[in-house]
């Protein structure tokens, strides 16, 4: 069976990666579309050893990712038509709409669904089947699939990654030292339109209150400024979630980094414009205790918080641990889900 693998973001890489590997191991064939310019999308492939092919080159206003999808879209047409699958694998429109196009069959596995506005609805409708997490309130129609569990499963499951304690010395931290991650966002990507993250003064007041009590090192999707670029994270791209297993806290504006923080261990507050919109990070946060979220415009609640945790941070540890194991118990594996439902897009029976 061949299989291409479309990613537009990070997090397409390590989610789809792990099905790659389930496929592989039964000795499938894969390719993967990538996207040059969008953080360590090409890197974190490159680090998997894996062939690509650039179909586009990450857009950064809504004039260039609307020319990007044109580009991809015909991209990954032509990659289709070249490498001629049996199934493709996306978190995009593009590979949906290359699959329509050519009749192969597609799996477009979403998190954000509806909420992402423009790029669900370019995409979830023409897919043969829609994944999603079982936190997904709203029905796709008859081709949706839920499996019990969250994104951030697909790679940071206990069966998949271990979090290895030598990244400290790689970081130059001691022993004993506390750290904490900073991690922003650049809100380019096309479902970030009119959303918004931390201003300077915010990212500010922030570094005082962490610097206060460990060492801070930075994350960023843009470039920092001059004052910030020494604390930006020096380890590789596909090093990161050991980094972020390592911390005492995750803070940021982003969505991604801060659930994964969450279900890897880290206690995580974020402060953005997406709060409370997304259900499944709503349910990380209500039913399990794995992250926090503040609107923009509740600075107060979020500074307080923050102070809150810092104050107390061993408890607020033992407590986020306490509900990891919770949630670990109640989920299943996700990456069985989708490996299986690849296997019966391509119909054919899974090893």
């Amino acid at each position: 069976m061949k299989v291409l693998i479309d990613a537009v973001h990070p997090a397409d890489v390590w989610t789809l990666g792990a099905v790659e590997d389930r496929l592989l191991a039964a000795g499938e064939q894969t390719l993967w579309l990538s996207r040059p310019g969008k953080d360590s999308v090409v890197e974190l492939i490159e680090a998997r050893d894996r062939p690509h092919v650039p179909a586009s080159t990450a857009g950064t206003t809504m004039l260039s990712l609307a020319r990007e999808l044109l580009v991809r879209d015909w991209r990954a047409w032509r990659t289709v038509r070249a490498f001629a699958p049996d199934v493709i694998l996306t978190r995009s429109p593009a590979g949906v709409h290359a699959g329509r196009l050519t009749r192969t069959p597609v799996m477009y596995d979403t998190d954000d669904g509806h909420v992402a506005g423009f790029l669900y609805y370019v995409a979830g409708p023409f897919a043969n089947l829609i994944a999603s997490p079982s936190a997904t309130e709203k029905s796709y129609g008859k081709q949706h699939r839920r499996y019990r569990g969250y994104k951030e499963l697909f790679y940071l499951h206990p069966s998949r990654f271990a979090p290895d304690p030598s990244i400290r010395g790689e970081l130059g931290l001691a022993p004993d030292e506390r750290f904490h991650v900073l991690r922003l966002t650049a809100f380019t990507a096309s479902h970030d339109v009119s959303e918004a993250g931390m201003t300077r003064a915010q990212i500010d007041r922030v570094m005082q209150r962490l610097s206060a009590t460990g060492t801070v090192l930075i994350s960023s999707e843009a470039t920092l400024p001059a004052d910030l670029a020494e604390r930006r994270i020096p380890t590789p791209a596909h090093r990161f979630h050991h980094v972020l297993a390592a911390a005492d806290l995750v803070v940021g504006d982003s969505q991604t980094v801060c659930s994964e923080a969450g279900v890897i261990g880290t206690p995580s507050i974020r402060f953005n414009t997406w709060a409370g919109r997304h259900p499944y990070q709503v349910e990380l946060e209500q039913r399990w205790g794995l992250t926090r979220a503040c609107l923009l415009t509740e600075e107060t609640e979020f500074f307080a918080e923050l102070d809150r945790v810092l104050d107390d941070l061993d408890d607020v540890r033992a407590t986020h641990a306490e509900g990891r194991r919770r949630m670990l118990e109640w989920c299943g594996d996700p990456v069985d889900d989708l490996t299986a439902w690849t296997y019966e897009l391509a119909g054919t029976a899974a090893p």
